[in-house]
């Protein structure tokens, strides 16, 4: 079990990496005068070595979001005074396994390792201070008279364990427990929008015990499907994905635009999609046909005018939605990934 599982809330001032064998993304928080640091995981020490992620841009849960705003700046007890605002993966309903892809710490190429995904959000936050931080996980300090190690503020103070504590073996066992799981939660405060970013290792199992948070069976596996109801659903299984978006394409001299959503079927038989559709995080929904043969990409124009799904470039969630109405696929995306007028924004 954590020890001192906490929120911290601040703005961000500045940001560092520390490129060893345990590298984490390190950030500076300011919180009613008092200097912090977020440690964020980006490789596990254990193989497989690369995380799971989920980043979710259009992040929405009215009851946590609206605490989390009132709350005072600097760190909030979770576990002793406000255990109404603690996060688990496995029962809480908020993330599901399914939803998090595997991101290397850093390797070339564009938006492909967790510093492109991560990073350029800090990056706005440090210049813009309506932009509130809120990191979920294990406190440390005050540490007097020691000078924080990255930033070089004293007294030294900060909080880790920025991602899943639970599921796991080993060395690492001790600290399982439900109910205090990490995560980072960005308030755009002047917009009233917010983003997630939810973290895990490989190596760690959802299906775990409820009460010590240790993991049942050997499977690494299993949906994290909760009892709650921060996800409508869950995503299942599906051989069709989401993989691009013109978001913010060249307007028309008529004043018209169009938005596309591309889709792909991964499989090695042909996939009707009639009576699935495509829906934005605001539930606007538009009717899908037809079919995809194995291996065909499909790009479809979307209908605003008629209801449809509608892109917005400061970020939110594309959705495909099957037959059934269960979620087949869900990708976010930034402001930062629509800045570029007419280019398309690849998931």
């Amino acid at each position: 079990m954590l020890r001192n599982y906490k929120v911290l809330k601040g703005t961000a001032s500045a940001l560092a990496l520390d490129d060893d064998n345990d590298p984490h993304i390190e950030i500076r928080i300011e919180a009613g005068g008092v200097s912090y640091r977020i440690a964020m995981n980006v490789r596990s020490k254990e193989s497989p070595h690369d995380l799971l992620y989920a980043n979710v841009m259009n992040f929405q849960h009215a009851e946590l979001t609206a605490e989390l705003a009132a709350l005072p700046m600097g760190l909030t007890d979770i576990r002793g005074d406000r255990q109404d605002l603690a996060i688990d993966y496995v029962r809480g309903g908020m993330i599901e396994r399914e939803d998090m892809d595997v991101a290397p710490f850093q390797i070339d190429g564009p938006k492909n390792d967790l510093r492109d995904f991560i990073e350029p959000i800090v990056q706005e936050g440090i210049a813009d201070k309506s932009i509130h931080f809120y990191a979920f996980g294990e406190a440390w300090g005050p540490e007097n008279n020691k000078p924080d190690e990255y930033f070089g503020f004293e007294p030294g103070n900060g909080i880790h364990d920025i991602h899943m504590n639970q599921g796991d073996s080993g060395s690492f066992r001790a600290t399982n427990a439900p109910n205090q799981d990490g995560a980072l939660l960005i308030h755009f405060s002047d917009e009233d929008h917010w983003a997630a970013i939810f973290l895990g290792f490989q190596s760690q199992n959802w299906n775990t015990d409820a009460n010590t948070g240790h993991p049942v069976g050997d499977n690494r596996g299993g949906q994290g499907r909760g009892e709650g109801t921060r996800r409508p659903q869950p995503i299942v299984a599906s051989s069709l994905r989401i993989v691009a978006a013109m978001i913010n394409p060249v307007n028309r001299p008529d004043g018209t635009e169009d938005e596309t959503v591309t889709l792909v079927n991964r499989s090695d038989v042909a996939m009707s999609i009639e009576g699935w559709s495509l829906e934005d995080g605001e539930g606007r929904r538009q009717k899908l046909t037809g079919s995809l043969a194995s291996g065909e990409f499909r790009t479809i124009t979307l209908d605003p005018e008629n209801g449809g799904p509608q892109l917005a470039n400061k970020g939110g969630d594309i959705i495909l939605i099957n037959a059934d109405g269960a979620i087949a696929d869900r990708v976010g995306y930034g402001k930062s990934e629509t800045a570029n007028e007419g280019w398309t924004t690849i998931f």
